[in-house]
């Protein structure tokens, strides 16, 4: 077979095969017959190998073996590998008997070698290995023409090096993301079983609000008991919690459900345009007022009106709604007659009206009238143990998934828009998946992802307020980088639940997550 085709066909195995053994012995088997050697060594490059060539292995061999190396007789062959291997050049003796280079060498005179070939095989961050070649017959073997033709071949061979390195990367690789995959399953299973018990106990269902955290389920325990009465109910939450998802579940789980179910936002209109939305005006009542108009609360009648941003009600809108909510009874811009109504009001706010009260910019009659209850809404940051269920929602129905690697991102950042921001981020990274499968870089549209890291290990350890026992600061460290979920936070630990919660009792550390937030946050920043 000549040269080329012999090239061909080692390519051809090369895109067919993973099994680089096969790949290096035919290597080796294609290097002797080009070459016309008798003997030959494989040595790649290997960091940890020690030996009589530090820093190199033998991964294949034809009539010698690894042991040679070591041998006195080998002395100057191995010196000749170690000189390719360091100058990246090829080493080669037609006739070492007569090679003034070998006149003193043992192995030379001992074994009669002739023809000896030390090729390196090289890529671009320099040699990553050496072909050693020899002929004790014949002299003359390696030529200059047949060197040429070895060289060629060296290329092959290196590519073949390259794909052994990636394939041994690609394991590596794979192997680590299968027991992220793995662990994350195991997290996602866990918690499912741990929150099922408590989805158990919910009298309604609550399809559009996902979550299973802790802090989620107390939510929805109390949205559950409130949701068959009339007691007006305000939402307080960050912008993007899902504020208006709690007041859907509120009214589409009640008995007003047949009704209709309106939402206005408070911030959204100047007063004048706010009043009419939400209470109706007659005919000719102001400028462009041409016929008469049903307002929010009539249109409601028997069913829900959301009133979402009410903190930024101006003071005399608040007093309109206050009679309202007061009397049952709305009166249109421009009318007489009143006209009772029956609707259940819940209002939102991502600003905190007690204290809009103490400042005087919200009605403190009002308020006690809108906070019948309050459903206090988590920030994600809070609660992000959620947030993988949250991709999977949001990835649903475009038949994409998540890298690990992009995961770790997104549970990194703090989120400051909240759900809304991470459905945004989510579906247009989707718009750049690869593969179906979103990777870190599909998020370089939004870099702060990329950059920004929640507070989390790094910060507490740089700052402690005070010097607390290592075991304790280990465990709260743990306990917080978990999103205060102590199962996970167990897990991390490599510790059992019940060994955590006794750990936690030894040091006073509180269970409840109010108190514990409360009692890791004073000791950290």
């Amino acid at each position: 077979m000549d040269f080329l085709k012999k090239l061909s066909v080692i390519n051809r195995q090369l895109l067919r095969t993973d099994d680089m053994e096969a790949v290096f012995k035919n290597l080796m088997d294609a290097a002797l017959e080009i070459s016309g050697a008798k003997n030959g060594l494989l040595l790649l490059k290997a960091e940890s190998e020690e030996g009589p060539l530090p820093g190199y292995r033998v991964v294949t061999a034809k009539n010698l073996s690894g042991t040679d190396l070591g041998t006195d007789s080998f002395t100057v062959s191995l010196s000749a590998v170690r000189e390719a291997a360091e100058t990246g050049n090829a080493v080669v003796t037609d006739n070492a008997l007569q090679d003034p280079r070998f006149q003193k060498s043992k192995s030379v005179a001992l074994h009669g070698l002739k023809s000896i070939l030390a090729l390196p095989l090289k890529d671009a961050s320099g040699v990553m290995g050496v072909f050693y070649l020899d002929n004790p017959l014949d002299a003359g073997v390696f030529s200059d023409e047949a060197v040429a033709s070895l060289e060629a071949f060296a290329d092959t061979a290196a590519l073949a090096l390259q794909k052994s390195r990636m394939i041994a990367e690609l394991k590596a690789s794979n192997s680590e993301l299968q027991v992220e995959v793995e662990e994350e399953m195991g997290r996602r299973q866990e918690l499912e079983r741990e929150m099922a018990a408590n989805r158990l106990k919910l009298k309604h269902q609550y399809g559009d609000i996902v979550g299973k955290s802790p802090r989620m389920i107390s939510v929805l325990q109390l949205v559950d008991k409130i949701t068959d009465s009339k007691v007006p109910v305000w939402i307080f939450g960050e912008s993007g919690t899902g504020k208006e998802a709690v007041a859907r579940a509120l009214h589409f789980n009640s008995a007003r459900a047949k009704a209709a179910f309106v939402s206005e936002n408070c911030s959204a209109l100047p007063e004048t345009l706010l009043e009419s939305e939400l209470f109706g005006h007659k005919k000719g009542a102001f400028t462009h007022a041409d016929r008469d108009k049903k307002g929010r609360f009539e249109y409601a009648n028997k069913g829900t009106v959301f009133l979402d941003e009410i903190a930024d009600m101006s003071l005399n809108l608040q007093a309109k709604l206050l009679r309202f909510l007061q009397e049952g009874e709305v009166r249109p811009v421009g009318a007489n007659e009143t006209v009772k109504v029956d609707v259940r009001v819940v209002s939102a706010s991502n600003k905190d009206l007690h204290r809009l009260v103490e400042e005087g910019k919200f009605r403190e009659d009002l308020f006690y009238r809108l906070n019948g209850i309050t459903v206090t809404l988590p920030p994600l940051r809070e609660r992000m143990e959620d947030l993988p269920l949250l991709i999977d929602h949001f990835l649903k129905e475009k038949g994409v998934k998540i890298h690990a690697d992009a995961l770790r991102f997104l549970m990194n950042y703090p989120w400051p828009g909240n759900i809304r921001e991470l459905q945004n981020a989510i579906e247009t990274a989707a718009l750049f998946a690869e593969d179906g499968l979103i990777l870190p870089k599909s998020f370089e549209f939004k870099p702060a992802v990329l950059s920004k890291r929640r507070a989390g290990t790094a910060a507490m350890k740089a700052h402690p307020k005070a010097p607390m026992e290592p075991e304790l600061e280990k465990i709260l460290i743990a306990v917080r980088d978990q999103g205060y979920h102590k199962g996970n936070a167990a897990k991390v630990l490599g510790i059992s639940r019940r060994n955590l919660y006794t750990k936690l009792e030894k040091y006073g550390v509180p269970f409840e997550l109010k108190d514990l937030k409360t009692y890791i946050d004073e000791r950290f920043i």
